[in-house]
């Protein structure tokens, strides 16, 4: 503080209208909270019949929109195959892994597998 008289330095000045977290982590608790989750469903056999054909179909370099669980709901993401890792029993899609298991949908949006058709043609 400043003596009376003496002007205020420019940073104790703002310092007073600086904001003051006292609840750190509440917020985001509160949001947690509130988040709904969605139960897993359990596949029939006709659904893993499914799910499991499409898998079996999927390729590298394919263009795919999957459906899986993960963190309490179902997310679709669309994006390339980069990887399907059989031994881990994971689908790789762009940087996303996602466990065979937790698989719910794959629906494949290209069949282009020629890693010539997706660059341009040099100049």
């Amino acid at each position: 503080m400043s003596r009376a008289g003496e002007p205020r330095r420019h940073a104790d000045r703002a310092a007073q209208f600086m904001p003051f977290a006292a609840l750190t982590g509440y917020y985001d608790l509160v949001r947690e909270r509130e988040r709904v989750t969605e139960p897993r469903r359990e596949p029939s056999e006709e659904d893993a019949e499914r799910i499991s054909s499409e898998l079996a179909g999927t390729r590298p370099r394919e263009l795919v929109r999957v459906t899986y669980y993960a963190d309490g709901a179902y997310v679709t993401r669309e994006g390339m195959v980069a990887r399907m890792d059989l031994a881990a029993r994971e689908l790789t899609v762009v940087r996303t892994r996602i466990p065979f298991d937790d698989v719910w949908r794959v629906e494949r949006l290209s069949s282009q597998t020629s890693p010539h058709s997706e660059r341009p043609e040099q100049m």
